[in-house]
């Protein structure tokens, strides 16, 4: 069963908070919840359902690059028939570092993300 839309967005922001608090640096609440809530959408857009994938997804965007999953090899390692929870495994089994940081570089920002 997934979890209710505000309780899904609740549990990346205290994820963020817990785990990547240097990710939010500098951004006020509206802003960290806009951020979170896009990248929920683009999680879902990828048919991630479940709340620890969707979290996994969240903070990639927010380390990343928010539209790190346009990179080519990513976005392949992404769209693997596979278990939620290994299709995140994958990619990083699936990918180079390479990969991780021309989609870095390559990011548009957070006002692609959609």
């Amino acid at each position: 069963m997934s979890p209710e839309p505000e309780d899904l967005l609740d549990h990346v922001i205290d994820h963020l908070s817990a785990e990547q608090a240097d990710a939010l640096e500098g951004l006020n609440d509206d802003e960290i919840r806009r951020r979170a809530a896009l990248a929920i959408a683009r999680a879902q857009s990828h048919g991630f359902t479940q709340p620890e994938p969707i979290t996994a997804f969240a903070s990639l965007m927010f380390l990343v690059a928010p539209d790190f999953d346009d990179q080519p090899n990513i976005h392949k390692a992404l769209a693997a028939k596979a278990p939620e929870p290994q299709r995140i495994k994958l990619l990083f089994e699936k990918t180079r570092e390479e990969d991780w940081d021309a989609a870095a570089a390559a990011s548009r920002g957070w006002d692609s993300a959609r």
